[in-house]
Order: C-alpha cells, then structure tokens, then sequence
C-alpha cells in the first residue's frame, strides 16, 4: 500500500466502464444494465496464461464480498452516514457474486503479472471482453499466480469519485472459511489478509489512508496500518478493525454508495473561515470550531492530525456535520504534545472530497493545512 501511486492513477482515466457483468466468459457476454440501475463494483479474477481458475474461487469471492458489504453498511450506520443501496456487487439469483474471468497473455514464470502496473490491460481485456460501458467504474482484481509459495505481493489500489478507481491483490487458494460475522483480524480472515484486501478496496473508492484512534478503543482503522504493524504499538484491540468516522463521511455520497446518477463534477467553491482551535488542559482535548463558506455547501468535514509523523497510516482522523449555516465542531481528545499539522477536507453531495475544491484527485486533494506547535505545556495553533 504505497504511498505514491501519481504513474498508476494516471492510467486509470483510459480504462474506465460501469454496468455490466457476467459470471462466465462461456456464458457469452454481458448485456448493460439499464442506466438507471445503481453503479456496482465490478470483481475480476485474473490469473496468467497457464493458470487455471482454482477450486472454491466463486465462493470465496462471495464470502470476501460478503464480508465488505457487511462491514462497510454496518460501520457506517453506526457514523450516521447509511448508504443509500442495499449491495455493492453484482449477484447471481443464489446470492453469489458475479465474476469477470480475465486471462492474461504470458505465464506466471514471466514476470509480467507481478507488479500493478498491468491493471489497465487487465480492465481492458474486462471492458472488452464483457462489453462494459460507462463511467467511473470501480475494479476489484484479485490475481491468481498459483497456490501457496506463489504470491502476488506488490498490493495497490487507487481512485476517485470522477474517474472511478481499481484495487489489485493477491488470491489465496489455500483451504479455509472467511467468516463475514467476525472481525477482519480473527482466526482464517487474519490468515487470509481480508483487512488489506477490503483496505485496498477503500483506496478504489478514493480513501486515502485513515489511521486508529486508540482514545476509541476500537482496534485497527480499515485504512490504518496492516495488523501486523499494529500489534507493534501495543495498543488496544489488534483483534479488531474498525471504519472512521472520516472513511464513511468520504464514502456517504460516492455514486457506489449511494445509488445517485453520477452528477457533473464542476469544481465548489470552498472557504474555511472562523477557524479557532482551542486547548482544553482540564480535560486534554483541542475543540476546533469553524465555518464553511462553500457553493455548494458540503455535507460534512474531515480533519486529519500528522501528530509531527509523515507516516500517514497512523494518522488519527476525525469528521463532523456541517450545520445549515456552515458551522462545525470537532473535538480531539489527547492531542499529541507535539509540532504537527491539520489537514482538513469537505465532503461534497456529490461524492467530491477536497480542500480547496479545485484538487479532488488520489494524489492531490488540495487539503487545507493548519500547522500548530507545543511549546512549555501549551499549544500555539496558527491562524
């Protein structure tokens, strides 16, 4: 999960489709669905030219399909931010999900297929193959180089709510259940690397990395570190994984979630004024009040505290509604007696995050900074 994708996000425009699936290339091609369904993520299995789909693959990518869906409506729900559909993929009428079947021009042994870089010909062959057409197609590509040692390793995924976006990971063939009803981190989903796999997915959405809050006591964030790397910091929960307030903020109103016609994406004009943030030492919480002068006015905003680190996974985060007049508050309880920076986003109607509304892209956001600094038990916030 690379930090710099700007080479990889740029390929993603060309290749871009919505609407279409089929669970077989032998079942011949897909037809679209009318215009007026909903977008859905459309699922790839790739594997080389001499590999072969493995056993259990439709069910496995139902249960990791299922997993997603039920974690991604739950947790937002629970932030007030519910979608508006009830499904992200595409279902056969047993409940399985829909499969584009792509295979690959040269072997495993090549080397071809062992870095992202060949996601655009793999969403070509797709787009081609399965007659997709529209915009702002989201890909799920899972690539099979063969069973265990074999591993696809160079994980990656990129997006935005205008071009659409793709996720490329490894497939694991090796014999186990993913259980959707427990934590990402448990027994065989841990073993399985369903966290990453769903983290991946949230980066075709156009989340960027989101990191753990531990004054939560919720775990892993979806778009914080792997789960490896948490249990490093000893903080509570590595068991458990969790979506921030901010992930579903970001997500609310993306066309995939919910269920909206994609809407012109003409840059807002965006403002942040009557900002004062405010050090609370009784209780050990900074309160940021502020106001958004915007046309149109966006739905929520997002902060993210780099606490002095550039390590961007481990950046707390946090959202609030706007109220009618622009207002907002966010409260950041033990703040980090630190040098730092806030970086703050809007989250728009129709599915743009940015900061300054020109720059809603993967790699550049136009967050607006606010640097802040601790000096002999007291913060001093820049204006």
């Amino acid at each position: 999960m690379p930090t710099q994708r700007s080479a990889l996000a740029l390929l993603l425009s060309v290749f871009l489709g919505v609407r279409c699936f089929a669970q077989d290339p032998a079942a011949g091609p897909a037809a679209p669905n009318p215009a007026d369904q909903p977008q859905l993520v459309k699922i790839v299995f790739f594997t080389p030219s001499d590999r072969a789909v493995p056993d259990g693959a439709q069910h496995r990518l139902t249960q990791i399909a299922d997993a997603a869906e039920l974690f991604l409506f739950t947790e937002m729900n629970r932030h007030g931010y519910p979608a508006g559909v009830k499904r992200l993929f595409a279902r056969a009428s047993d409940g399985q999900v829909e499969v584009l079947h792509v295979q690959g021009d040269q072997p495993a042994a090549s080397g071809k297929y062992a870095k992202p870089d060949h996601a655009p010909e793999v969403i070509r062959r797709a787009t081609k193959q399965y007659h997709v057409t529209g915009e702002g197609n989201v890909w799920w590509i899972f690539v099979y180089l063969g069973d265990r040692p074999a591993f696809f390793k160079d994980w990656h995924g990129t997006g935005d709510v205008r071009a659409g976006g793709w996720a490329m990971i490894n497939y694991d063939s090796v014999p186990g259940e993913i259980r959707p009803d427990l934590s990402f981190t448990t027994g065989f989903n841990r073993e399985c690397r369903l966290k990453s796999t769903i983290h991946e997915l949230g980066h075709a959405f156009g989340l960027p990395h989101l990191g753990p809050d531990p004054t939560l006591g919720l775990g892993n964030s979806l778009m914080g570190p792997n789960p490896g790397e948490y249990a490093t910091r000893f903080y509570p929960h590595d068991d458990r994984v969790y979506l921030s307030a901010a992930a579903a903020a970001m997500l609310w109103r993306h066309p995939i979630f919910s269920g909206r016609p994609r809407d012109g994406f003409a840059p807002p004009r965006v403002k942040l004024v009557d900002y004062q943030p405010v050090f609370n030492a009784a209780d050990n919480t900074v309160t940021i009040n502020g106001r958004v002068v915007a046309t149109p006015l966006p739905h929520s905003v997002v902060l993210l505290d780099t606490r002095g680190s550039t390590d961007e996974y481990w950046f707390p985060n946090y959202a609030s509604r706007l109220a009618p007049d622009g207002t907002f508050r966010l409260t950041i309880n033990q703040p980090a007696k630190t040098d730092g920076v806030y970086l703050i986003l809007f989250c728009f109607d129709n599915g743009l995050v940015s900061g300054d509304g020109a720059h809603a892209t993967f790699e550049k956001r136009g967050q607006i900074q606010k640097f802040y600094a601790y000096r002999e038990g007291q913060f001093h916030f820049a204006p």
